[in-house]
């Protein structure tokens, strides 16, 4: 079975390991003291599970019941962390750029970045020259939900380790650090799932009326609003006694159907039923029972729709759609929240956030060793960032990250 293991008071020490249900608990502290760097000894470790202390060492995995991917939170017992806290002074940890007490002392021997924070934050940088943590902490903690949640963690820390309460608010603080990690991570690796995507349109004729129609294989019937029927004067074709509710995320009022109308795309006509809803923002919308009909093929390679293994027509273009379908441009004209409706009635959202890549991939390639670069996108900053940075540091990793925690630090966040 897999059990995750996570450090109390410490969001990078979250590891999964592999171990038989059979085994006891003194074999899983063994265990977790050969594969972290909790820097934990075996017999020094308390295990918590679900905010309980597991006292009994011989005890298996499998009698406490736990689950496939559980999590157990591990600690230096209290006697151990007491005789241990006068001898570690002198060791230093790889840096953890998460860690206020780290960037404090950072900042504290490096007058320069102290002198460019200076010039746009004076209090933070007051306080590092006096010494003060608790107030750089202060100051620091209110522009940063990284060091927020650090800080949590260690007034956590402080609490009784038994309290249920304490357990989960660090499991849900851990929890949402490994959520923005991930986050991190695709921004770094992946930063076009952070764009909007285009909705699939085509041009198309209803009764030698150009309709631009939503292509839409999620939707089970074909529909157009009212508005686009009288346009292209086709109301009279209305059967009023297949009237009727389409439900999903929202209700609409469906007037009737047209149980056969022709649509002309690139000159080919192809024959569809067509649903009438009263209101309904899209003019026309081609669901699977049109496309099934005409055996359509989506080409997202070539950015066509295929009917009939003959005939093909193109996706228009942003510029070209519907203005309620756009998601970019008339800013004024897209309003977070708002909707358009499909034929079964479930809701697109029109307007989606959207993440904006540093740089291009031109900037991607560097001369500086991949450890250092890492070293840096590691903390939540881009490649790019990391690469423009070691330029100006001649290549110097700490210097580097001290230099943007430093320019971060000059400019608030904006709370979501």
């Amino acid at each position: 079975m897999h059990i995750t293991v996570a450090k109390f008071g410490g969001s990078e020490n979250v590891f999964t390991i592999e171990i038989a249900s059979d085994l006891s608990l003194k074999d899983l502290k063994a265990v977790i003291e050969a594969e972290s760097d909790f820097g934990i000894k075996a017999d020094e470790m308390s295990l918590f599970y679900e905010g309980k202390l597991l006292p009994d060492e011989n005890k298996t995995l499998e009698q406490c019941k736990f689950s496939d991917y559980d999590l157990i939170t591990c600690q230096r017992s209290r006697s151990a962390e007491s005789l241990n806290n006068g001898a570690s002074g002198g060791a230093r940890r790889n840096l953890n750029p998460r860690d206020p007490r780290q960037l404090f002392e950072m900042l504290r021997s490096n007058p320069e970045m102290l002198q460019q924070i200076r010039q746009n934050s004076p209090q933070v940088a007051d306080a590092v020259q006096r010494g003060d943590f608790d107030t750089f902490i202060q100051h620091v903690a209110a522009r940063s939900p990284e060091m927020q949640q650090q800080m949590e963690l260690e007034r956590l820390a402080s609490l009784d380790p038994f309290d249920p309460e304490v357990q989960r608010r660090i499991h849900d603080i851990i929890n949402m650090q490994n959520v923005q990690d991930n986050m991190e991570h695709a921004v770094e690796h992946a930063p076009e799932v952070f764009g909007h995507v285009v909705m699939l349109y085509i041009n198309c004729k209803v009764n030698g009326h150009l309709v631009k129609a939503f292509v839409d294989s999620g939707a089970q019937m074909t529909i157009m609003s009212q508005a686009c029927a009288e346009r292209c004067g086709i109301m009279r074709l209305v059967d009023r006694r297949f009237s009727g509710i389409a439900k999903g995320v929202g209700t609409q009022k469906i007037i009737g159907r047209i149980h056969l109308a022709q649509l002309e795309i690139e000159k080919h006509y192809f024959a569809t039923s067509l649903s009438v809803l009263e209101d309904q923002p899209m003019d026309m919308l081609l669901g699977l029972d049109m496309l099934r009909r005409h055996q359509c093929v989506l080409d997202l390679n070539k950015n066509v729709l295929r009917l009939a293994n003959t005939v093909e027509t193109s996706f228009l273009p942003e510029s070209e759609l519907p203005h309620h379908a756009r998601l970019s441009g008339n800013g004024a004209e897209a309003e977070d929240g708002d909707s358009i409706r499909a034929a079964d009635g479930h809701q697109q959202p029109r307007s989606q956030q959207s993440a904006t890549a540093s740089s291009t991939t031109s900037s991607s390639s560097s001369s500086f060793p991949e450890d250092t670069i890492k070293h840096i996108t590691k903390s939540g900053f881009t490649r790019e960032q990391a690469i423009e940075e070691l330029k100006v540091t001649n290549g110097d990793p700490t210097k580097a990250l001290v230099s943007l925690m430093a320019k971060n630090l000059s400019v608030p966040k904006r709370k979501r």
